[in-house]
């Protein structure tokens, strides 16, 4: 391999390491009151005929050099996605990695180190491929979100499969707390009751800390997570008479739309994923 090859390969292993997040159930780490978490995610645009080319890239290159670094202790899992919907040739984007870090320290060596060298993981076939990453696919953009809230499904043995992202714009004059409390408050003990009648395997919310400013259209999530997509259309509305008994259900509504603007309802299919 030339000299120039490694050092395209190098710049290649940063920026690749640049990766929205969400919440990820059963993620092989544990998380205490003290504990942020923080997740990078990359949004790819792939042709339709570099798709087979793109997961094996993913699945058989990209994911030996994640491994070592969750090895080594300098990440906490990845995803892969195929977005499901929106679909079609004028979509944005049609998959998404996401990186999971659960330190400051870990995600800032995620910008400045990947912390690994790949000339000792990978054989030349696989580097070959990885030069390519740039010819495959098409790097959208790339955000940080943080962990604000999760909820577990009680003995899941397996991996969700599908994750609905919703982001959210809050409406003027409400604050991030307003927000958090009324997702916390009303919606949380909904996704639980969904969760201990089998239909849910997880939820989170998150707030997004990169890109900050103005011309942001979100900076607020949340994700729900599905073993089986017949479950996303699952109907949790008569849960509110017995989660929240005695109270408004429209007023519940009414309130939740008075905090913020739905922008998007995004689904996606887990492909492979490191945990």
């Amino acid at each position: 391999m030339t000299k120039q090859n490694l050092k395209t390969l190098t710049i290649l292993f940063l920026f690749s390491s640049f990766s929205f997040a969400i919440l990820y159930p059963n993620q092989a780490y544990t998380q205490d009151a003290t504990t942020t978490m923080y997740y990078t995610v990359r949004y790819m645009k792939v042709p339709l005929e570099n798709d087979n080319e793109y997961i094996r890239l993913e699945t058989e290159v990209w994911k030996i050099l994640h491994q070592a670094r969750k090895d080594a202790g300098l990440l906490d899992g990845w995803f892969l996605f195929r977005v499901l919907s929106p679909s079609g040739t004028h979509t944005e984007y049609n998959y998404v990695t996401v990186l999971a870090y659960s330190s400051v320290e870990k995600l800032a060596g995620h910008f400045e180190s990947y912390g690994v060298d790949y000339t000792k993981l990978l054989n030349s076939e696989q580097i070959s491929i990885a030069l390519k990453t740039d010819n495959i696919r098409d790097l959208v953009k790339e955000e940080v979100w943080q962990l604000e809230d999760r909820i577990y499904a009680e003995n899941m043995e397996n991996m969700y499969r599908y994750q609905v992202v919703n982001s959210m714009r809050l409406k003027p004059g409400v604050s991030g707390n307003e927000y958090a409390e009324v997702e916390r408050t009303y919606w949380k003990p909904i996704h639980k009751a969904r969760m201990d009648g089998g239909k849910m395997h997880g939820w989170g919310m998150y707030s997004l800390v990169m890109p900050q400013g103005t011309s942001a259209s979100y900076t607020w999530g949340t994700a729900d997570f599905y073993s089986n997509f017949e479950d996303i259309f699952y109907d949790y509305h008569p849960l509110f008479s017995k989660i929240h008994k005695g109270k408004d259900v429209d007023k519940i509504y009414e309130k939740t739309e008075n905090t913020r603007d739905l922008l998007t309802s995004e689904v996606r299919f887990l492909i492979d994923y490191i945990q």
